[in-house]
């Protein structure tokens, strides 16, 4: 846990710079948290680090094979020692992570660094949501959980688009001695996020009360307990697996598809920067659309129309349609997260939040993996197949899911 004299003189020494509220500084820690400099080129310093492609490319399956086992342990120490504390934990792991990057030399040293680096993920993906969620104003959590988790998710897109803009200034040319300096400025990126941190707030709960807290055991079966019991949430459970956007797979194989219809590569980084800003946009103002149209008719229109757009840009043959097909679809595809996210919360006991929150991202994590397999499968015989299954599978879920009920169902589980 963090050292109380450590967190109060952070946040004395800061706090003329900061805003007052955690949902403002957790968009700051997912802004300078995401700040990688060097994600375009990553694959390049690993190789001039002497990494082969296989090495390089098996990097990335040790993180997400790491998230995958930590996930509901770190939610379940989440709601025992308090989601500050586990916000934390994950910031000083991406900065002890990035601090290891620089110095290392060897395959084995970077696959650790990517099982420091797994964990630090999985610290965060219960434990923000249930900090933003519990320290919202009773009145208007729906509201205001939409509302926050937009602006964290458009924080997170913005810096997605910076960061190899801005690290273009670090790489001019490909020497190691370049690279290293895109890493450092990473590594102080990720210290700011680390100091904003320090300065959140911990909401008051069962599960940060020290020596009444209950056992790792007994959290992780009220957990499970509170999903088995409520068919609600099962019910949105399977909407969020089953609607999945896919969105870094899109990113990955909307290159290929490009190149297939003789698309510049000027267009390809302007399309991409232009759909990574639409998605910041959708998820800030996702709860507009839910005003705008109501509970029924918002909430379908942002699970659905990913899947439309998927099915419209596997059939398009035109380079004009299908660059404007790809910054529509990348923009879409998490327009639904804060709504979902406010949901869900409504459902969850705080005590067990972080825990439940952790089994939710599991389980669509699991999904989200074994298809991402088939997608591969798919575009090595034509790419087209990989969207439209995309697609499909999107566009059956919300009918088979009837994800127009939502205003119905929500009525009657608040009594509404």
């Amino acid at each position: 846990m963090a050292p109380p004299l450590l967190c109060s003189f952070i946040k004395l020494m800061f706090t003329r710079y900061l805003p007052h509220d955690n949902t403002t500084k957790i968009a700051f820690i997912s802004f300078f948290s995401s700040l990688y400099f060097y994600s375009h080129v990553g694959t390049l310093y690993l190789q001039e680090r002497g990494l082969t492609l296989f090495q390089a490319n098996s990097i990335g399956s040790i993180i997400i094979g790491t998230i995958f086992l930590a996930e509901v342990p770190t939610g379940v120490i989440a709601d025992r020692i308090g989601r500050k504390n586990s916000v934390i934990a994950a910031m000083a792991l991406q900065v002890l992570g990035e601090v290891l990057y620089l110095f290392s030399r060897h395959y084995w040293a970077f696959a650790l660094i990517a099982i420091i680096a797994g964990i630090g993920f999985a610290f965060l993906s219960g434990a923000v949501e249930a900090l933003i969620y519990d320290t919202l104003p009773l009145a208007t959590r729906e509201l205001e959980m939409k509302k926050a988790m937009g602006l964290s998710g458009m924080a997170h897109q913005f810096a997605f688009v910076l960061a190899p803009v801005l690290g273009s200034f670090f790489l001019p040319t490909y020497t190691l001695n370049r690279f290293l300096w895109a890493v450092f400025g990473t590594a102080c990126s990720v210290a700011v996020a680390l100091l904003v941190a320090f300065t959140l707030d911990e909401p008051t709960h069962a599960g940060a009360d020290g020596e009444h807290s209950p056992s790792a055991l007994t959290i992780m079966r009220s957990g499970w307990r509170e999903v088995r019991d409520s068919r609600l949430l099962q019910w949105l459970l399977l909407i969020g697996v089953f609607t999945a956007t896919f969105s870094m797979s899109l990113v990955t194989l909307y290159q290929p598809y490009f190149a297939r219809f003789e698309i510049s590569a000027f267009w390809m980084g302007l399309a991409f920067a232009a759909g990574a800003v639409l998605a910041g946009l959708g998820e800030r103002y996702a709860y507009l659309v839910e005003k705008w149209l109501g509970k029924r008719w918002g909430f379908t229109l942002a699970t659905l129309l990913p899947g439309l757009l998927y099915l419209a840009l596997a059939t398009v043959n035109a380079a004009s349609a299908i660059v404007l097909l790809f910054i529509l679809t990348y923009g879409v595809t998490t327009l639904k997260n804060p709504l979902l996210s406010a949901y869900q919360n409504q459902l969850i006991q705080s005590k067990n939040r972080a825990t439940v929150l952790s089994l939710v991202s599991l389980l669509n994590s699991l999904y989200v993996a074994l298809i991402s397999l088939l997608m591969g499968w798919l575009a090595d015989v034509d790419l087209r197949l990989a969207f439209g299954l995309i697609g499909g599978v999107i566009v059956l879920a919300c009918l088979v899911l009837r994800v127009d009920r939502i205003e119905e169902k929500l009525g009657q589980s608040y009594g509404g």
